[in-house]
């Protein structure tokens, strides 16, 4: 081996510390963006592929109960290739002895085995249960916990007394509810059961797929506004519709703007490392001026000494994809595993992503190389006398020549003023803290990649903090909508009044109010469909609403034909404001509806509206009545609400009240801010990596800081400063890194606040909302960066203060 090799394989043996922090550096930066490209593409090809092989309907009509002539008559149309009818009711189940209720949606087959939509996939036991036997979903196990197949469940009737039935099975149904997280887990029985349940053996469901244009959303709209209009002439109720791509899971636009969210985070995580790189190369060609010099003066060439320190970055970017490539494999199909588990669907297999694979190779050789050329080029090029001196990067703040000519860089005159104009009134100054301001800014490229590495990594660690309490807080406003701390719907209509005489004989229930809603299609001027609306009616002056108008006003009980909509509506009518008409097809009748406001909400949660309750009521043809009911407690927090559904479910039930479900106000918010948790955690690791590389490029410079003043605290300890000042100097250099870190962190993070926001609110709730600051970040990152510069510089200390004066002042 020719001796500039054997002198870069020195350069990356001798110092092993410095190899291990310039290597996980760039190691985590080629990791996350591993992770999450590999992420990306493993979603991108199976999320959809994984979707369509589970035959998922393109249609799903939720109606009025029909029987088997209406379901051939569906059947027969030639724009239909599969139809399933099933029928869909809620139950409460338990495990025996348990004592805690969950809620269930049971879904009866006519026939599992010749079923062709919706397929459901075997886990464990039976694939198809028998007559008064169940099968469970395997979200359902979330509630029902250690249930195995075998195991007997309780069932409450309607009446409220319990049955018990068997679960035979467990199994995974990746479409029936997909996208929808505030669905409740499905449990499947056989038609042959639903006599068990007090139930008429009749369908209320219709799951469809279309012979063409599957993945043609218009097309799809077209054939489901005809379907529903000839099922409406012949005197079937459809309640609602919705429809789906065969190829496109409904929730993949939510899914790739997060990654893509998690991959801009990921970029940046790979700028910071680099300016690691260029900190510790810059430091490495000082400390190597002499070798350079000498190399030089025995003949060596200026490009010689380019490629040897180019080598020498390529063995560091080497020995960082030996670690990053393989843990970014694993961590991209580990992400890509948890989020098919949340979202029920299934991978396609681990394997090897190759763009990913590229890319980290890429990312890991020419990010290094292009952070490491500007400080190898400036090294390589400079003369045998300035390498011999020792002259790279000096001479800041000189001019001129010779000593008598050197005047001070601008910062130490200020101090200079500064501490004379103290010590004049009195205030005293420890030396040593003089000396630690000094050398903080002695190397001011050095300290200004620092400064950028710490403060990115402290505005993202904020930032993250700030959205997440800006997600919470708009949850916590969609939760306006929905403020009754006890939703009680019942399968029949019955008199408000008489719900009321008896809702406020259960303890701790204070009022009642009855709800209605009718479902109707938005028109386009043509009078084609363009998608279908749920409008809900309470009555105008209800407190137990509280919308979030962006525009016009909110209903009043005169109103007729007037409705508030959900500003998803502007995605199909952009120039839709408050006071214009809008078509639509209430109960099979074209007719002109006034928008009179527009508030925000869910964009996934689909079109929604609001109607005063006196007009809906008429329209209904359902005076003084309804089969929906908000009753207000009063305690409201989850424990009570949870006890006092529990209570008016079993009362309603045992005064002849046919009851589909009680559930708690907060049961609907808690799933919400479950799902947002998951998305937030996601956020905060990226964070956590981009503090760990800005701790990791402040080990670094302090490193580099104390081998470049080793004489100097040679003359410190020989003047009589112990270890405990040598370390003491030190440290505060760090710290009072850290917290000029920390004042630049929180203003950079409010424009990163902004931005990330805006892209995760887009993403999740398809409409921009209000950012909302938290003292909590600011407050947890100036502790942390406190620590993290603490412990980056114990390392260093230790090692400084470990010298002696003998070998300081030798020190070469």
């Amino acid at each position: 081996m020719r001796p500039r090799w054997r002198k870069v394989m020195h350069d990356l043996m001798d110092n092993t510390a410095r190899t291990l922090l310039v290597v996980f550096s760039i190691a985590v930066g080629v990791f996350s963006i591993g992770v999450i490209a590999g992420a990306y593409e493993i979603l991108q090809s199976d999320m959809g592929a994984s979707y369509a092989s589970n035959r998922p309907a393109n249609i799903d009509l939720r109606m009025a109960d029909f029987d088997e002539d209406v379901l051939q008559s569906i059947r027969n149309r030639k724009d239909i290739e599969a139809t399933e009818g099933r029928r869909v009711f809620n139950v409460r189940v338990r495990v025996p002895g348990s004592g805690k209720w969950s809620t269930l949606d049971l879904v009866a087959f006519d026939d599992f085995e010749a079923n062709q939509i919706n397929l459901l996939l075997p886990i464990e036991g039976k694939s198809a249960p028998e007559k008064k036997e169940v099968i469970l979903e395997r979200d359902a196990l979330d509630d029902l916990h250690d249930v195995k197949p075998g195991d007997p469940l309780e069932f409450e009737m309607p009446d409220g007394s319990i049955k018990t039935l068997p679960m035979v099975g467990i199994v995974q149904d990746p479409a029936t509810g997909a996208g929808d997280f505030l669905a409740s887990p499905f449990g499947y029985i056989t038609r042959s059961t639903l006599p068990f349940f007090d139930q008429p053996e009749e369908f209320n469901r219709v799951y469809a797929a279309v012979t063409t244009g599957g993945d043609d959303e218009r097309h799809i709209h077209e054939v489901v506004n005809d379907l529903k209009d000839r099922l409406e002439k012949n005197g079937i109720t459809v309640i609602r519709t919705r429809i789906s791509l065969t190829h496109e899971h409904p929730l993949t636009d939510t899914v790739n703007a997060v990654l893509g969210v998690l991959l801009t985070l990921g970029v940046l995580i790979v700028f910071l490392s680099s300016s690691l790189i260029a900190n510790t190369m810059n430091a490495l060609l000082n400390q190597h001026l002499r070798h350079i010099g000498v190399i030089k003066l025995i003949g060596g060439r200026r490009r010689q000494v380019l490629v040897m320190y180019i080598v020498l970055i390529l063995g560091f970017s080497a020995l960082a994809l030996l670690i990053s490539v393989p843990l970014g494999g694993q961590g991209a199909y580990g992400l890509a595993l948890f989020i098919s588990d949340q979202l029920n669907f299934n991978l396609l297999g681990y394997r090897i992503v190759p763009l990913a694979f590229t890319l980290q190779v890429a990312v890991g050789l020419i990010v290094p190389l292009v952070a490491g050329m500007f400080p190898v080029r400036n090294g390589s090029k400079i003369t045998i006398l300035k390498a011999l001196s020792g002259e790279l990067g000096r001479g800041e703040g000189s001019s001129g020549r010779g000593a008598a000519k050197v005047q001070l860089p601008w910062f130490d005159r200020i101090q200079i003023r500064f501490t004379r104009m103290l010590g004049k009134r009195g205030i005293h100054i420890p030396r040593l803290f003089i000396i630690s301001m000094r050398n903080t800014f002695r190397r001011k490229s050095r300290l200004l990649l620092t400064l950028f590495t710490l403060t990115m990594g402290g505005a993202i660690f904020i930032a993250v903090f700030n959205v997440r309490v800006t997600l919470h807080d708009y949850i916590n406003a969609i939760g306006h909508y929905f403020r009754a701390d006890v939703t009680l719907d019942l399968d029949y209509p019955y008199r408000v009044s008489e719900v009321e005489q008896y809702a406020v004989q259960v303890p701790g229930v204070e009022r009642v109010e009855g709800w209605q809603f009718i479902s109707a299609e938005l028109l386009y001027p043509d009078e084609t469909a363009a998608d279908n609306i749920n409008i809900f009616a309470p009555p105008a002056e209800s407190e137990l609403i509280s919308p979030i108008l962006i525009a016009g006003r909110w209903m009043q009980s005169e109103d007729v034909r007037k409705l508030v909509i959900s500003e998803a509506v502007l995605h199909l009518f952009p120039d839709l404001k408050p006071g214009r008409p809008i078509s639509m097809k209430v109960d099979g009748k074209v007719e002109e509806w006034e928008v009179i406001g527009i508030f925000k909400f869910v964009g996934h949660e689909g079109m929604l509206g609001y109607a005063p309750l006196e007009y809906i009521s008429k329209v209904n043809n359902l005076p003084n009545q309804s089969m929906s009911y908000r009753v207000v407690t009063e305690q409201h927090d989850r424990l009570s609400q949870d006890k006092t559904a529990e209570l008016l479910d079993r009362f309603f039930r045992e005064h002849g009240f046919s009851v589909r479900k009680a559930e708690s106000g907060l049961a609907t918010m808690d799933i919400a801010v479950e799902s947002l948790d998951t998305l937030v955690v996601f956020l905060f690791i990226m964070a956590v990596l981009t503090a760990i590389v800005g701790s990791m490029g402040l080990t670094g410079t302090m490193g580099m800081n104390v081998l470049e003043r080793t004489r100097e605290i040679g003359i410190l300890r020989a003047i009589g400063a112990d270890d405990r000042a040598v370390m003491r100097t030190v440290i505060a250099e760090g710290i009072l890194i850290g917290m000029i870190s920390f004042g630049l962190a929180v203003i950079f993070s409010v424009p990163i606040t902004y931005l990330l926001s805006r892209i995760v609110s887009l993403a999740v709730f398809e409409s921009p909302i209000t950012t909302v600051f938290t003292y909590s970040g600011y407050l947890i990152w100036l502790g942390l960066v406190l620590v993290l510069s603490a412990i980056a510089c114990i390392l260093p200390a230790r090692n400084a203060a470990r010298l002696t004066i003998r070998e300081v002042l030798a020190y070469e």
